[in-house]
């Protein structure tokens, strides 16, 4: 039993040092589980965390592309991993390899003790929205956004052909076989902070009926869509930090979709437009919030930020491992 540990369930596709800096700061009661996109070589990544027996990079790893179910698959085999390896911890928190702490480990681990039976997910009713049509483009249009055999996916090439892909393919309204109706289609932001028995649960359902779940391989951002359904449609849905879904607020073109997914964060400060790398220029901005995490960061956009972050908010932090 691990009821006295954090599990952290990591994504990461480069930037190595980052990944090794963040399991550093949070490296104290907590195991971490980590998936590195296929695409990329795991080498550098491996290399770093051979000391730690508190670490597993999972071997079941899958080519992730932006916009695909294949986040969501690379999510569920870190979640299957560590509850096949486990009994239970006390925390399962989804983090990335270009997040980075914002308060101490010990303060991350009192606000997990503290919160014992909240569910840090929160989420919109995409079926119940004014201006259903901003989000119509996620959930009711035929798409692709997982393409396996194709490894260079920032190429301009790349992107034309998904957006070509997509154009022909969104004339074209998912049936009633894939767009159901047999529950209600929940929003948010894609990281979140679970209890075991929460966490179980969500899984045990999608298990259970995976065909109703098969909208969540077409749409777009299931990321930002599948837990958050899941969770919504589950016992716990009241459970979360405001006892239930958010009121959407009145966006007027798709363009705000994303800040409407940013005010949703659970655990992270994240900016608006959702595609920011925080710098030195926020620390500011960042010493104010009562998150737990900053999204986004690199060791080379954001160096004097987590410097900033190292000395004046983590700086009574001891870690074995540094």
């Amino acid at each position: 039993m691990n009821l006295d540990k954090i599990c952290y369930l990591i994504l990461a596709y480069n930037d190595p040092e980052n990944l090794h800096r963040l399991v550093n700061r949070l490296n104290d009661r907590a195991d971490f589980y980590i998936h590195i996109d296929k695409k990329n070589d795991i080498t550098p990544f491996a290399t770093l965390f051979d000391s730690y027996p508190n670490v597993t990079l999972i071997q079941n790893r899958v080519k992730i592309y932006w916009g695909g179910f294949s986040i969501v698959q690379a999510e569920l085999n870190l979640i299957e991993t560590a509850l096949n390896k486990h009994d239970s911890y006390m925390r399962y928190v989804l983090l990335s390899g270009s997040d980075y702490p914002i308060k101490n480990s010990n303060d991350i681990y009192r606000f997990f003790e503290k919160n014992t039976n909240t569910e840090f997910i929160r989420g919109i009713n995409l079926d119940k929205i004014k201006n259903k049509e901003l989000f119509g483009l996620h959930i009711d249009l035929w798409q692709k956004h997982d393409y396996p055999w194709i490894k260079k996916t920032n190429t301009t090439f790349f992107k034309i052909f998904r957006a070509v892909i997509n154009k022909v393919l969104r004339k074209f309204h998912l049936p009633k076989a894939i767009r159901h109706h047999k529950f209600d289609l929940y929003h948010g932001s894609q990281w979140w902070a679970l209890t075991d028995s929460c966490l179980r649960e969500l899984i045990n359902i999608y298990h259970s009926k995976e065909r109703d779940y098969l909208i969540f391989k077409i749409g777009f951002a299931s990321d930002e869509k599948f837990f958050h359904t899941l969770f919504f449609n589950s016992s716990f849905a009241n459970k979360n930090q405001v006892n239930g879904p958010d009121q959407a607020i009145d966006i007027k073109d798709r363009a705000e979709t994303t800040f409407q997914t940013s005010l949703l964060a659970n655990i992270h400060i994240i900016d608006k437009s959702m595609t920011k790398w925080f710098s030195y220029e926020d620390f500011d901005e960042i010493m104010k919030s009562d998150k737990l995490f900053v999204r986004k960061v690199s060791t080379d956009k954001s160096k004097k930020l987590l410097e900033a972050i190292d000395q004046h908010i983590l700086e009574n932090e001891v870690n074995m491992n540094e």
